[in-house]
């Protein structure tokens, strides 16, 4: 049975904070889950990079600066989290870093944490701490919605589940995943593929040949993947970019969560798939990358 013991819920005493409590203790609820609240401080300046506490202490007060940090988040999000399942951590460095580091001690099973784009152009930007740890740990992240005006989307309703799938081979532990995950929750689970091309397409300039090619091409290389994790879903393809791909059938479909792969590129582009960016920033519910 997938189930998340322990939730980690990265806080920065920022709005979005309060925008995503609701949905962590409804996770919480739902699992009977132990909730821990990490507050990582990184007022060192950037030039100093992140060395150990005990070298800062000739030029910063430390044991100050954490007490207040401590009390703070004592009396952050007080009456949303309260009582033995609940835990308040706070540390001191890369919050990343830090992040990644209290999944290993704590062994957590679940992250949960919003986006935090920036200006004008935040619906087109994924913060930097939520990109590391996207790219860092290999538990199960959720992230919330990365506009402000979809957050009014209700937090403790689970009826359906939409998961992206690549024709990669390696997304057969996705699909495992999600259809266990979506069975256990008694949610309905809806499969899509995006079939796109390696270079962009003008819209209207498809070709049809091309198309039926990419088409059978990526038939095939799902029909092998179900093989691999023993599911025999009615896969949806659809023409087009990812990212609007899974956008325009979450929301017409009014899903309650996204469920997409991550962890299976290595090296240089790191642990997540450069698709999953963007499906996040622009996802309009609640994003489970696995």
């Amino acid at each position: 049975m997938i189930t998340f013991q322990r939730i980690l819920f990265p806080v920065d005493f920022s709005n979005q904070d309060h925008e995503a409590a609701p949905f962590v203790r409804a996770m919480a609820e739902r699992f009977q889950s132990q909730v821990i609240l990490l507050h990582v401080t990184d007022g060192i300046p950037a030039w100093q990079g992140y060395p150990e506490p005990g070298t800062l202490e000739p030029v910063l007060d430390f044991a100050s600066l954490m007490d207040a940090r401590k009390e703070q988040l004592c009396d952050h999000l007080a009456k949303e989290f309260v009582g033995p399942w609940v835990a308040r951590v706070v540390e001191m460095g890369d919050p990343a870093r830090e992040i990644a580091r209290c999944v290993r001690e704590h062994k957590i099973d679940l992250i949960m944490m919003p986006t935090h784009g920036h200006g004008p152009f935040r619906r087109f930007l994924l913060g930097s701490v939520a990109a590391k740890v996207l790219h860092d740990v290999a538990c199960p992240v959720w992230t919330g919605v990365h506009t402000d005006q979809l957050w009014s989307q209700g937090h403790d309703k689970w009826r359906r589940f939409l998961c992206a799938v690549d024709a990669d081979p390696r997304d057969a532990a996705l699909l495992r995943w999600a259809a266990q995950f979506s069975a256990e929750q008694k949610a309905e689970l809806r499969v899509i593929h995006a079939v796109h091309a390696s270079s962009p397409i003008a819209e209207g300039q498809e070709s049809p040949p091309l198309h039926d090619y990419l088409l059978a091409d990526a038939k095939e290389r799902l029909a092998k993947v179900q093989t691999d994790a023993g599911t025999d879903f009615e896969i949806e393809m659809q023409a087009g970019k990812v990212e609007k791909v899974v956008r325009e059938t979450a929301a017409a479909w009014d899903a309650d969560l996204i469920l997409i792969g991550r962890g299976v590129i290595r090296g240089v582009l790191g642990g997540l798939r450069s698709e999953a960016y963007a499906i996040i920033r622009e996802a309009p519910c609640p994003v489970i990358s696995v």
